[in-house]
């Protein structure tokens, strides 16, 4: 059997599912040796942890049956690991990305609280009119006003 050299392999997450509980968890794109592209790898959680799902096209066998195939895969061992950690490697990278940012944002902000007192509330707790906020002055127009990352002005 002859050597062969496995390819550089670059993976991109192109979708995450915000859906913790689905098994589907994004989707990826690779390139190959900086010259041959993949798109729409899946990432799966299985019953033995994450997977991959190479892009599928429906087909028809010889009995008829609707059936499965691959558009694209590996054909050694050695590119299925390449591809498989290019992929998963990306995919961590952006699970820690979003879990920092989280964290960073959950500190930034604090836990939040309801304001909601505990129970079910009586009619006497319930407000009896809506009222407008007031107009502010011109003198708190003149305060510094730092918009919100992202928000228009």
């Amino acid at each position: 059997m002859e050597n062969t050299i496995t390819p550089n392999v670059k993976a991109k997450i192109t979708w995450m599912n915000n859906d913790l509980a689905a098994a589907r968890k994004a989707s990826a794109d690779v390139t190959i040796a900086d010259a041959f592209q993949v798109h729409g790898i899946s990432i799966l959680h299985g019953k033995k942890g994450l997977f991959l799902s190479m892009p599928q096209r429906q087909a028809t066998d010889k009995d008829g049956n609707k059936t499965y195939v691959d558009v694209a895969h590996p054909v050694t061992g050695d590119m299925r690991k390449a591809i498989y950690d290019a992929v998963l490697g990306a995919y961590s990278q952006k699970m820690a990305l979003a879990n920092e940012y989280k964290a960073g944002y959950q500190a930034d902000t604090g836990p939040v609280q309801s304001s909601a007192p505990e129970g079910n509330a009586t009619e006497d707790e319930l407000p009896q009119e809506i009222t407008e906020p007031e107009e502010s002055s011109e003198e708190d127009e003149d305060e510094s006003f730092a918009p919100i990352m992202g928000q228009m002005m």
